[in-house]
């Protein structure tokens, strides 16, 4: 009687085993998997999404930073700027706007997003802060600045058109000193 049940035993056992496997291989793979499709949708703007070109030698923040959400890093890059706001509203006659907000919060925390309704591009976190950073970095805006010329920089930062409807930027700075640009056309 034993020999009838130690058969079904060991066969159950070796498929448990068999199921269990090196699990190593499985998780790597989809992972990598994973990054490059985002690589390439990026890279080639599939899903909707385009990629903006930053300035050389920047590097992008990961998304598996060592707190798992990459705000060590954001933050960091984020003091590095003059400002700790960047909020850009542009709209355009066919109802179609681009916005975008880089913001360093009083707790530390970055929040970085933007839509851009003329390419179907939306992003947020990490992957819009990698979009967003090298471009707000590139600007020299100063509250001394005069309105046309900063808004000019604004448009040519980002490759946005210029002949939008409204224009509004609001910067905050290191200083805490805030400053706005509004144009309505």
């Amino acid at each position: 009687m034993k020999r009838n049940y130690a058969f079904p035993v060991i066969i159950a056992g070796s498929l448990a085993l068999a199921a269990c496997g090196s699990d190593t291989a499985e998780e790597i793979l989809p992972e990598k998997e994973v990054e490059a499709a985002e690589t390439k949708s990026t890279e080639t703007g599939n899903s909707g999404e385009k990629a903006t070109a930053g300035t050389g030698g920047e590097t992008s923040v990961k998304s598996r930073a060592s707190d798992g959400t990459g705000q060590n890093e954001m933050r960091k890059k984020m003091e590095s700027l003059d400002y700790t706001e960047f909020e850009l509203e542009v709209e355009y006659t066919n109802d179609e706007e681009y916005e975008a907000q880089l913001e360093l919060k009083s707790d530390g925390s970055v929040v970085a997003g933007y839509e851009d309704d003329m390419n179907g591009v939306k992003k947020e976190g990490i992957k819009a802060f990698n979009d967003l950073y090298p471009l707000v970095g590139q600007l020299e805006l100063t509250p001394s600045s005069n309105q046309e010329e900063e808004i000019g920089k604004v448009l040519s930062a980002f490759s946005l058109p210029d002949d939008y409807t409204d224009f509004s930027l609001e910067l905050r700075f290191s200083d805490g000193t805030k400053h706005e640009f509004e144009v309505e056309q």
